[in-house]
Parts: structure tokens; C-alpha cells; sequence
């Protein structure tokens, strides 16, 4: 793509940005420093409303248009993630704020748009927290977003090339924790104990074996058992109580509580046959993240526009997304956009995060707020 002088001279900025944000990685919900920073990049660039402290450390921006409208708003993730050697960008999140405070000066000097252009940048993504308590404080306020969009970079996907997916792009999912809770014994009469055995190995089984049982629902779901802890280092004791913990998933939500509610059933009857209590607490609750059309047809005109290579997804992400939670009650898509094959995947050692990215983005972005028109310049 060809730059003129002042779309160079603002993605150069843009790296340098990201670069600060690289520098200064913190964990969900601990995102003060990184929230101060955003903060002051997006004072600079004069928005009309400017919120801080939502739903945590979560930061937000509007810039009114010079014409009436719908409004529009554009997400990214404030969280890095642990890593055993510590906290580390190794999602691209610094890159995707960086697109965002791109745009902010774009749309604060140029006010030839309609409605009111919203820039979130949303705390605790990577724990799935954010979102939902964002969301309660920004209704208390009465703000309503017509349309929302947000972009991820893609790892194993050609550099730059944009993937946008039809309905579905994440799966909903939820955390399941089942306490088996009986009585122990000494070890050496384990007879005289109620253990949580049996019942949490058969409740595993099950859960595994619903898998491919795919008449019970109407698309992919997938159970995962994530860890099972029985009992204490303890040599001398029969365990009396022991934990089940697994993550569900699906791509429609009816399939996902059918899932939930499949597991109880069966766990609670294993209790019972075993002379057990059992408790059952969930957990990260994500419904699935379901892109519109029109959302889709506003991204996909604009990178037709811009020349920018695309596909539609042949299958939905399995992971899960708090944009959901955003995507629940405006006209949403979701999309992400290549970070070149062969590179390291999100969260691994070695993964970096391509700049080219966001000039692409941006471009992307620009186009759906100005209806096509490049207004980089």
C-alpha cells in the first residue's frame, strides 16, 4: 500500500505507541498503568467524552460527528498475559490499542462523519471479566452503541489478509466445577471411607463421551476436563472429597445449556448412587460471540475498497470472546486480520506481534466511518 507523508508519519507513531504499551504489560484487572497511558494519548486527541475507570481500569472515548447518526463503536484489549517468566504482550493487545489511538486522531481532525464514534479499550479480556462489567456501567449511563466492531490479529494467516466470519465467530463457553464431597477413611481401611472416586472418573468418562454424540445437539460442542484434584498430599488418608472442573463449549447457546444441563443430571445421579453431596458452581460465563450481516457487509465493502485480500471463514472460532457481551445488543462484527504463517501462535513464546497490521486496520476503519473514503489524509 502506498502511504502519503501524513499516514506515514501517523503510523510511524502508532509503532512508537505500541512500542510504549509493549513496555509496561500488565495483568487483568491490574491494567492501571497501561489505562493511564491510553488516557492520555486519546486527551491529546481532544474527544468530546472521554470515561475512565469503567468496569474496572477500562477507557472510552467519543467523538461527535458533524452530522446525525447511528453510533459506532470499536473495541480493543488493555490486558497482557502471565507467562512463567512473567507478564508479557503475547496476544497483541499493545497493537490493538494502538489502531485504536491511531483513530482517535484521525476522527478528532476530521469531524466529517455521522453519528458518534466510540473507541473502547476494555480491561480483563484475557480472564473473560471485562466485557460484562463494562457493559453494566455503560448502560447506567445511558450510552447505547448502534454498531460495534473489534479486530484480532490472526497468526497462521497470510500478513494482512482479513478473515470475517459468517454468524457465529467464537463459541460460547463456561467453566463447570463439581464437588463430589463424601467422607474419609484412614488408608489402610479405605472400605469405611465415601469416596468421590468412582463418581468423578465417571462423571469425566461422560463428559469425554459426549463428544461424539453429536445427534444429542445441533452443532459443535466440545467438554474439556481441565482438572480433577482428589484428596491431599496425604499418605494416610482415604480422600473423602474431590473437585471436577471442566470448560464447555459450543457454537449455540440452547447446545451449550443442553451440555450443562446433560453433565448435572448425570453428576448429580453418581452422587447419589455413591452416598455423596454434591455442589455445582460455574464459572466465565461467554454467550457466543454472533456477528450480523449488515456489520459483515460494512467491513467487507471496506476492504474491497481498500484492495485488501479476504475470506470468509469455513468455521467459527472454538475459543471464546467477551465481545460477546458488546456484540449482544448492537449490529456487531468481529474479524480478524493475518499476522503472517509461520509465526509463533497467541501466547507462545516467541510471538510477535506484525506492525503492518495496523495500517490495514486502520484503513478498515476509516472506510466504515466515512463511508468508504479514505480520510487518512
Amino acid at each position: 500500500m502506498k502511504l502519503e507523508s501524513q499516514e506515514r508519519e501517523l503510523l510511524l507513531k502508532m509503532v512508537q505507541i505500541r512500542e510504549e504499551l509493549h513496555s509496561i504489560p500488565e495483568y487483568s484487572h491490574r491494567e492501571e498503568k497501561t489505562a493511564a497511558l491510553v488516557a492520555k494519548y486519546l486527551a491529546q486527541a481532544a474527544p468530546d467524552y472521554l470515561y475512565t475507570s469503567i468496569g474496572g481500569h477500562g477507557v472510552m472515548a467519543g467523538y461527535k460527528g458533524n452530522t446525525p447518526g447511528p453510533s459506532k463503536m470499536f473495541r480493543c484489549e488493555l490486558d497482557a498475559i502471565k507467562t512463567s517468566k512473567g507478564c508479557n504482550h503475547l496476544c497483541g493487545h499493545d497493537g490493538h490499542m494502538a489502531i485504536l489511538l491511531g483513530l482517535s486522531e484521525v476522527v478528532s481532525t476530521n469531524r466529517e462523519f455521522d453519528g458518534t464514534i466510540w473507541l473502547l479499550f476494555q480491561p480483563a479480556e484475557e480472564v473473560g471479566e471485562g466485557a460484562a462489567l463494562m457493559v453494566k456501567e455503560i448502560n447506567e449511563r445511558g450510552i447505547k452503541f448502534d454498531y460495534a466492531f473489534s479486530v484480532h490479529n490472526k497468526p497462521g494467516v497470510s500478513l494482512g489478509k482479513v478473515v470475517l466470519h459468517k454468524g457465529v465467530y467464537a463459541a460460547g463457553s463456561v467453566g463447570l466445577e463439581l464437588h463430589f464431597k463424601g467422607a474419609p477413611s484412614h488408608a489402610a481401611t479405605p472400605e469405611q471411607a465415601v469416596s468421590p472416586y468412582s463418581a468423578i472418573f465417571e462423571t469425566a468418562e461422560y463428559i469425554h463421551s459426549l463428544n461424539y454424540q453429536s445427534s444429542l445437539f445441533h452443532d459443535f460442542i466440545l467438554g474439556t476436563v481441565v482438572n480433577i484434584s482428589l484428596g491431599d498430599k496425604n499418605y494416610g488418608v482415604t480422600p473423602g472429597d474431590g473437585y471436577l472442573r471442566a470448560t464447555l463449549r459450543s457454537f449455540k447457546d440452547k447446545d451449550l445449556d443442553k451440555l450443562c444441563s446433560l453433565i448435572e443430571n448425570y453428576s448429580k445421579e453418581r452422587a447419589a448412587e455413591h452416598g455423596l453431596k454434591l455442589s455445582t458452581n460455574y464459572f466465565d460465563k461467554f454467550p457466543a460471540t454472533i456477528n450480523d450481516n449488515q456489520a459483515n457487509k460494512m467491513v467487507e465493502e471496506s476492504v474491497i475498497y481498500n484492495n485488501i485480500e479476504y475470506e470468509y471463514a469455513k468455521n467459527p472460532e472454538r475459543g471464546s470472546d467477551d465481545f460477546a457481551f458488546f456484540a449482544y445488543n448492537s449490529i456487531s462484527s468481529y474479524f480478524d486480520i493475518g499476522n503472517g504463517i509461520g509465526t509463533a501462535d497467541l501466547h507462545q513464546e516467541g510471538y510477535k506481534f506484525s506492525n503492518e497490521i495496523m495500517g490495514i486496520a486502520l484503513k478498515i476503519y476509516t472506510s466504515i466511518i466515512y463511508k468508504k473514503k479514505n480520510h487518512l489524509n
